[in-house]
């Protein structure tokens, strides 16, 4: 009770608008927060709409109504969304300031007093907004990492924003506005706007209609914002709402921009930034590694883009090109500022990227969008055409809106470049956003006396020493020097599949290679006793390094290549000195099976020397023009994957012994289905839900199934279901018939099973082709294609089409999964010639030597071109085959399931490869709270 004297009638100073819906589980921690807080209670009145909850939350707030000294008022409406929730709020408000918080979150017990404290002192504001910060839901921790957090430094302020445009808010939840104000203006939320960026439509209509628009920004009031642990808010799940990307921008981002046109001003840059911020957000999400927009349908993106296109046109190319609110990636910036324009743009500079000092040649890079400008390389004065090049296409939502060149030309002269004619600086910077204004913290950074600030405790720091060395590094520095250990591991091949096994790509070449190649100087690599440690030991094998050893460190410092069928961090990069000393060894990723999604913004950003492909669509969707990856025929060679020369005897082995045969059952896993990973090994927890999931009542279903165990029997065959090794938490879930034996991927030979099997079940797997290339039929069980395809799956539509480029057929439900089943074991079946003719148009290569072809490959890379060949030597790139977007329908989901505008989940991205990180941007990128899309 610090604050405030004892209200006249009705004369309440806040009155907080709650939209209850389904939040009882947190509505103890929001009502503990406001009794809690030192304002006196009884000049602020609560109203709580009950949104058709059906958890008992109304119930919990009339209990609350009965006990408190709050003014409580709750109403009750059916479930129509949060903004019809707030509108009927209003209708019954009566204090002085209204705000709208969110009854999940949290408040600050000085709240209301910070709050009312900065209006009392600043009666010339006309919005207030509080401090939003991040109140994480498990762990109970608050951080204060909001994108926005610095309009907040420095304290409690009030900004003019007409004068300071880089200063909005977005949130309503944080946000105070005079009762007086809306209800003059007539404004409340439009609920067409949804499912996110209501509030922001509503804050930035009410600033429109301001003659004065001072907000003050109170640092001292604390809102605590909920990030929900279990994925259920709004924003969480708005990605697969095909409204975020067409009513969200028709009727929130357009209309804001036409009505600020009709007051026959310029747009105020407030409002250009908001609008550039928030759809920044939506172009960072598609550039994410994995991101639910993939399963946007075709008409939807179409008219999203339709809409961005017009939207542009609102915008001043100056306000997009220098907006500078939250940091973004070249690629961020371009598209919008060029990607939506009729007319032809490209860089005005040539990026040089990389350099490959064995072969002499040099990467450059520029963009363009339109017309491709015409191409003049110079080496020594000389036109030259790049021995490797490409066209690649940066998509977004369906639709390629920028283009990037890539050109490898020698190394060995001065390289010059023109474009359509006229002389091109040649860079080592990437493109920066123009300045149109300048603060004076910037200019004294820049332009500043910088002053060398001597103190005794900076003279006494102690220097940088030995000492301080870690203990491992030294080990390896010592060892790796060593005369014996140099000659030992000279230009050695680091050979490695996971850390924790093997019997991959990597394994088969390295055995080729101690067979057929003594004279390369191989090693290979898994941590010491685990069982394939064992098992090659058994095999005789001396070679074996152990992952994570001084050894291992001292073989990779010695090292010209490290060869792996996986590109995680810990293979390519495993280790940095703290002495700064760089390895530099050359990455060859052998994959882990045939690429067939888009993988491209798990691979650009990754340091790959060579990379194998099985099949020509596989090998122009990575290195052909039009393709989204980084990669060109530089790097990418039609080799085939080196297991395959086994699983090639092994077929031939099989299809000549017994007739007895099995169906093999192989689904793959779900990045919903995977827990955290269990401490000290690579196994993952399970998740509760996996006995409620679509997955598990389906492939029970199939593997119990009756017509199962009947196809089975009439044609002599077992049944071997082989899970994915994330889905072993579960096996013990699943109670099998007696007649389904359990393949282990750790116990059992993969290769073996598949070229025993008569025919392969699976959904998603990769394997699939492993299975086609022995020639054993596929069915495909994709009862969750379309939620597989919005994000709740580690995919995104690449060039292969299941129904048109699949090895047997696809089925949705259980009926047709059998019968695709019993169709393929049947020898007259017409539709198995289709698929043998698929698997042969598919797989041109012999099916002996690949291994003979990656040996190559590797040794190729290694050889320098001479100034003629490069001249000379072209390589031309085949065109990428298209995108697959078709495979699913919009499905809105009902407007009831939740309206809490939550912050989105964590969302990992990558930037583009070469691009580094943009000016505060770190890899992995956060999206804001509430107020990114409201």
């Amino acid at each position: 009770m610090a604050e405030g004297s004892a209200p006249s009638d009705s004369a309440f100073r806040f009155t907080v608008i709650c939209a209850v819906y389904g939040v009882a589980r947190y509505l103890p921690d929001f009502i503990a927060s406001l009794e809690a807080q030192s304002f006196d209670h009884r000049r602020i009145q609560v109203v709580a709409v009950d949104d058709g909850s059906t958890d008992g939350s109304a119930d919990l707030v009339r209990d609350w109504a009965q006990d408190t000294r709050y003014a409580v008022s709750v109403l009750s409406k059916e479930n129509g969304g949060q903004s019809s929730a707030r509108n009927l709020g209003l209708t019954v408000a009566s204090g002085e300031w209204v705000t709208f918080t969110d009854p999940d979150d949290i408040l600050d017990p000085e709240y209301f007093t910070q709050i009312h404290k900065l209006l009392e002192e600043r009666p010339d504001v006309c919005m207030a907004a509080a401090n939003l910060l991040d109140y994480r839901d498990s762990s109970g921790q608050i951080d204060n990492s909001h994108p926005l957090r610095w309009r907040f430094e420095g304290g409690d302020k009030v900004v003019n924003v007409d004068r300071h445009p880089r200063y909005f808010h977005l949130p309503t939840n944080s946000a105070f506005f005079r009762l007086r104000d809306l209800r003059d203006q007539g404004l409340t939320f439009d609920e067409r706007v949804a499912p996110t960026f209501e509030d922001g439509h509503l804050i930035q209509r009410f600033l429109l209609d301001r003659a004065e628009r001072k907000v003050g920004f109170v640092a001292s009031a604390k809102y605590l914002y909920r990030r929900r642990d279990d994925g259920t808010s709004t924003l969480q799940t708005s990605n697969t709402d095909p409204r975020k990307y067409t009513n969200v921008l028709r009727y929130g981002y357009l209309d804001l921009l036409k009505r600020a046109a009709a007051m026959g001003a310029p747009i105020p840059r407030w409002l250009q930034n908001v609008i550039i911020y928030d759809l920044t957000w939506y172009f960072r999400g598609e550039e994410a590694m994995f991101s639910s927009s993939a399963g946007l349908a075709a008409e939807t993106a179409a008219e999203f883009h339709r809409l961005v296109t017009e939207i542009r046109s609102h915008l001043e190319s100056s306000v997009v090109e220098s907006f500078d609110v939250i940091s973004r990636a070249p690629s961020q910036r371009d598209v919008l500022a060029h990607g939506y324009s009729d007319e032809d743009w490209h860089w005005d500079r040539v990026i040089v990227n990389r350099l490959d000092e064995d072969r002499q040649l040099v990467e450059l890079r520029y963009r363009f969008t339109g017309t491709q400008p015409h191409e003049v390389i110079r080496v020594r004065g000389l036109a030259t055409t790049p021995v490797h090049s490409k066209t690649r296409s940066l998509h977004y939502f369906h639709q390629a809106r920028l283009s990037e060149r890539i050109l490898w030309v020698s190394a060995q002269g001065t390289v010059e470049v023109e474009l359509n004619g006229r002389r091109t600086p040649v860079t080592f910077q990437w493109p920066r956003p123009e300045r149109y204004a300048l603060s004076p913290s910037e200019v004294r950074r820049a332009r500043g006396t910088r002053r060398r600030q001597f103190t005794l405790r900076a003279a006494r720091r102690p220097k940088p020493a030995a000492a301080r060395i870690p203990a491992q590094d030294r080990r390896a520095l010592m060892v790796s020097s060593l005369p014996t250990i140099r000659r030992l591991f000279a230009d050695a091949w680091v050979l490695m599949d996971r850390d924790e096994n093997s019997h991959d790509n990597a394994e088969h070449l390295f055995r080729y290679l101690r067979k057929h190649r003594r004279d390369i100087n191989a090693w290979f690599v898994v941590r010491k006793g685990t069982p394939d440690w064992d098992r090659l030991k058994r095999d005789g094998y001396k070679r074996l390094i152990p992952y994570g050893s001084t050894l291992w460190m001292a073989l990779c410092l010695n090292a010209k290549h490290i060869v792996s069928s996986h590109a995680e961090r810990y293979v390519y990069d495993p280790f940095r000195l703290a002495t700064g000393h760089k390895p530099e060894w050359k990455f060859t990723f052998l994959q882990h099976g045939v690429i067939k999604d888009d993988l491209s913004r798990w691979l650009n950003p990754k340091p790959i020397s060579s990379f194998v492909a099985t099949t020509k669509p596989e090998f122009a969707s990575l290195a052909g023009n039009g393709s989204p990856y980084v990669l060109t025929t530089k790097e990418v060679r039609l080799t085939g994957l080196p297991r395959h020369d086994r699983l090639a005897r092994l077929a031939h082995a099989a299809d000549a012994g017994p007739a007895r045969r099995s169906i093999v059952v192989m689904p793959t896993w779900r990045q919903y289905l995977v827990g955290g990973p269990v401490q000290g090994a690579s196994a993952r927890e399970a998740v509760s839900g996996f006995l409620g999931s679509d997955f598990h009542r389906q492939w029970t279903a199939f593997l119990r199934s009756d017509r199962l165990r009947r196809i089975a029997g009439r044609h002599g065959l077992d049944v071997v279901f082989m899970p994915h090794p994330n889905l072993k938490p579960y096996l013990s879930m699943l109670d099998l018939p007696e007649h389904v034996r359990i393949a282990s991927y750790q116990s059992d030979d993969v290769q073996e099973v598949l070229s025993h099997a008569a025919v392969v079940v699976t959904d998603y797997s990769s394997l699939a082709f492993d299975a086609a290339f022995i020639r054993r039929p596929v069915v495909y069980f994709q009862f969750d294609k379309p939620t597989v395809f919005s994000g709740a799956h580690t995919t995104r539509p690449g060039y292969f089409a299941y129904e048109k480029d699949g090895f047997g057929p696809v089925a949705y439900t259980l009926d047709a999964a059998l019968e695709g089943l019993s169709d393929s074991l049947d020898p007259d079946s017409g539709s198995a010639a289709v698929y043998r003719e698929r698997m042969d148009r598919t797989f041109t290569l012999p099916q002996k030597g690949a291994c003979a072809r990656v040996v190559r490959m590797i040794e190729r890379s290694e050889h320098p071109l001479t100034f003629r060949q490069a001249r000379r030597r072209t390589v031309t790139a085949p065109e990428a085959p298209p995108i697959n977007f078709d495979f699913r329908k919009d499905t809105a989901p009902e407007p009831a399931e939740s309206h809490r505008t939550n912050g989105p989940p964590v969302v990992e991205l990558v930037p583009a490869a070469g691009e580094g990180t943009p000016p505060c941007t770190a890899g992995n990128v956060r999206e804001p709270a509430s107020d990114v899309h409201s």
